[in-house]
């Protein structure tokens, strides 16, 4: 479980030393999201479901944001933006509800609600 976890803090220490000097860390990098993860306390079998199912939220944002941008109706993106997280979150509650406890559930809830938070002004 660690492994995955140490891996991913061992890279945010770098980018924390020089890359994130240029760029802001992402929201899934940030010190307090990490650790919301680390709580969860996820099996080495649940870790690969896990990242699919954050990879896969990240990437509905992405899309769902870039597909905003293309439209011709640029009034009141941010609430949009909102809703269209709440939906690609909804995609990541199921997906993570196929595999998690009853007991890591409450904590899954405050690793998104944490690492949702920390996008907020991201796009």
């Amino acid at each position: 479980m660690f492994r995955f976890f140490a891996g991913v803090v061992g890279l945010s220490l770098l980018a924390a030393q020089g890359v994130a000097a240029e760029q802001p860390t992402p929201a899934f990098m940030q010190k307090d999201v990490l650790k919301a993860a680390l709580e969860i306390g996820l099996t080495e079998e649940q870790q690969p479901k896990f990242r699919d199912g954050v990879t896969n939220f990240m990437n509905c944002r992405i899309a769902a944001f870039n597909r905003l941008m293309k439209g011709r109706d640029q009034v009141d993106i941010e609430r949009k933006m909102k809703s269209k997280t709440k939906g690609c979150a909804k995609g990541m509650n199921k997906a993570m509800g196929e595999f998690l406890t009853e007991e890591q559930m409450p904590k899954y809830e405050h690793y998104r609600e944490t690492l949702i938070d920390n996008m907020k002004g991201m796009g």
